[in-house]
Formats: structure tokens, C-alpha cells, sequence
């Protein structure tokens, strides 16, 4: 399928991002039958042409949120007609409502980043859970929406983990979840991938969690048929210095990449 007319509607969609129009007007705007765009236009997207542009216009407008506008005038500015109608559009894509995805930006802005804790917290290491939503979007998954962390993040490993595929530890400390360490494991293959690029601590509080977090992951992997784990790193990286500290070591390197990796 020719789907030129496709990228053109798009393009169009993007200059009256703010403005309101018609699918005929849209249609018109690129020649082409207003009855075929819409069919062919669902066919490649899987969205109506509406559906699509108010997508578009939601994560335009979230931009703005976390720019610190205010709310009613960015739901004006695409061409919502109500704070409710708006809302409901947002939270559908988000998996939250405009004012808390706007404080979540706001304290993402101004907090410091870092994890701390009492000689007297408790340390919890536990599979992730479906209640750990906010939590992990507030101290882990900060760019991702709640909506994406429901179902790409929680959903995705525990899923993988009922066909033992893999799974998803984290640590929460004094009833709040602040770390994470996913691992996935491919096919009958014994090997486990631990999926962690940020983390870069060799020393203090985070480096005494990941130890904690990958102490677990030996003893889950095991449980699931793993017997080594293998971490990918870029070449010289903190990530890759962090992740030798806890007891992987380096055999390999290809086209910048350092692979590490673990028997347990």
C-alpha cells in the first residue's frame, strides 16, 4: 500500500495541531477521497484519523504541563472544549490526570535524585507487583507514564514470569518502592539478561539495594532454569564499572559494547 497520503495527513495533523478541522478539510487539504483516507488512514495506524489527532494533541499538551502551564489553557490550545473532556483524554493515554502529571514534572524538575536510608529502615526485595505503579513512577520509571509502567513494566514481567521467561525484582525501603532490576531470559537458552544501563553506584546506599536486588535475582534466576547472567554495558562506562563491582566480569567487547557476565 501507497501510504504517501498517509505521511501527508500526518503532516497536516501536526500544522493544525492547535487548530480545529474537518476530515474533509483535511482530505481536501491533500487530494484525496475523504472516504478512503479514513478507511486506509485506520488501516495503517489503527486509529481513526480523530483518534489519531487527539492522541497527538494530548502528548503536545503534556509538553506544555511540564513546561508549568496552566492547565485550562492547554486544554484550550488544542481544542479541547471542557477541563473534563480534556482530563478524560489525558488520563486515558497517561494512565493519570493532567494536575498530577504536571506535579510529577514539577518534582522531577526540583528533586534531587539519590537513595537513601536508616540503619533502622526495612529493606524489603520482593517481585514487582501490580500496587507498585506510583512508586515506580515516582523513584524508578520517572519518563514513563503510569499507564506504561502498568503495562509494558509490571504486566510484561509478570507475565514473563508466569511462563518463566524472566522477571522483575524490586527493593522497597520502609514501604516505598525506590529500585528495580529486571531480567529476561530467552527461549530454553540458560542465560538470564539483566536489564540495567542507569545504574552506576560502586559505593553507598544504592550499591547496598543492588546488592540486595542481585543477591535475590541469583536465587530467582536459578528457579527458572538460569545459570549465568549476562549484563550488556557500553565500553568503559560507570554502568559497566557499577555492574563489575556486584560481581560480573568482563568477556567480551563488540562495536563499543563490554558483555559481562555472572555464573550463580
Amino acid at each position: 500500500m501507497d501510504t504517501t497520503h498517509i505521511n501527508k495527513a500526518k503532516v497536516f495533523i501536526q500544522d493544525h495541531i492547535k487548530t480545529a478541522f474537518t476530515l474533509n478539510e483535511l482530505a481536501d487539504s491533500i487530494g484525496y477521497s475523504a472516504f478512503h483516507l479514513a478507511r486506509e488512514f485506520k488501516a495503517v495506524t489503527r486509529l481513526s484519523i480523530m483518534e489519531y489527532t487527539r492522541n497527538e494533541r494530548i502528548l503536545a499538551a503534556a509538553k506544555g504541563l511540564g513546561d508549568g502551564m496552566n492547565i485550562c489553557h492547554v486544554a484550550m490550545d488544542y481544542c479541547f472544549d471542557t477541563h473534563a473532556g480534556f482530563t478524560k483524554a489525558f488520563t486515558a493515554i497517561y494512565g493519570c490526570t493532567p494536575k498530577e502529571y504536571q506535579a510529577h514534572a514539577r518534582k522531577i524538575k526540583t528533586s534531587e535524585r539519590g537513595i537513601t536510608f536508616m540503619e533502622n529502615s526495612k529493606i524489603i526485595i520482593r517481585h514487582i507487583c501490580k500496587d507498585d505503579v506510583q512508586d515506580l513512577w515516582e523513584n524508578v520509571y520517572s519518563a514513563m507514564t503510569p499507564k506504561q509502567i502498568a503495562e509494558d513494566k509490571i504486566q510484561y514481567h509478570l507475565d514473563l514470569y508466569n511462563r518463566k521467561e524472566g522477571l522483575e525484582l524490586v527493593a522497597e525501603v520502609d514501604g516505598k518502592v525506590v529500585m528495580s532490576l529486571p531480567l529476561s531470559k530467552p527461549m530454553w537458552i540458560p542465560l538470564g539478561f539483566v536489564w540495567d544501563n542507569n545504574f552506576t553506584a560502586t559505593e553507598g546506599d544504592a550499591h547496598i539495594l543492588m546488592q540486595k536486588l542481585m543477591d535475590e535475582m541469583k536465587r530467582q534466576a536459578k528457579m527458572i532454569g538460569i545459570s549465568t547472567l549476562v549484563s550488556a554495558q557500553a565500553q568503559n562506562s560507570d554502568a559497566s564499572k557499577a555492574m563489575q563491582s556486584l560481581g560480573f566480569n568482563k568477556t567480551s567487547e563488540s562495536d563499543g559494547w563490554e558483555y559481562l557476565m555472572m555464573a550463580i
